[in-house]
């Protein structure tokens, strides 16, 4: 059996939500970037942080932010929990767009169940994911929330204070 003969409909679902998945995803990358570009304070920093990889840019994000005077202990926290979700869930959309999908007959008297198979640096033996509309639906549902808090976090950063190289009142901004 092969993608092409499940159900129609099934099919049909399973490659909407994936594009849904791979659409959410670039869109909490590019708020992570925007995030880092943010915190780094400097006019240059889009010229090495856009385009970055997503886990380059969350690590940026939380070795900045540790160091930021206008990032508390409390905010900071609320942060490294929104950056582990970003990557937990970053790393899952990872066997669905990189993984080649294929079927696990298991037990040959039971259902075929769909699964993602890609190899990773380091390791010998590929890893499995599971390929199923509840977890794409999951995945989809995960990345929104995060990157909810992604964006939340970045305005009530923005609205602490000026940045380091805003222009103090009255200091002319040319």
């Amino acid at each position: 059996m092969t993608i092409g003969q499940l159900e129609p409909a099934h099919e049909r679902a399973l490659y909407e939500l994936l594009g849904r998945m791979v659409s959410m995803a670039a869109h909490l990358e590019l708020r992570l970037q925007m995030l880092a570009t943010n915190l780094v304070e400097t006019p240059y920093a889009p010229h090495w942080i856009n385009g970055e990889n997503s886990s380059r840019v969350i690590k940026l994000i939380g070795d900045v932010a540790k160091e930021h005077p206008r990032v508390s202990p409390e905010r900071l926290e609320a942060l490294q929990g929104t950056l582990k979700q970003c990557t937990s869930l970053l790393n899952r959309r990872h066997g669905y767009v990189h993984g080649a999908w294929s079927m696990d007959h298991g037990d040959l008297s039971g259902p075929v169940t769909w699964q993602t198979m890609r190899f990773t640096r380091g390791k010998q033996a590929p890893t499995f994911s599971p390929l199923s509309l509840d977890d794409l639906a999951d995945l989809v549902t995960g990345l929104d929330q995060v990157m909810a808090q992604v964006v939340t976090w970045l305005l009530e950063h923005i609205r602490s204070g000026p940045s380091v190289l805003a222009p103090e009142a009255g200091e002319p901004s040319g």
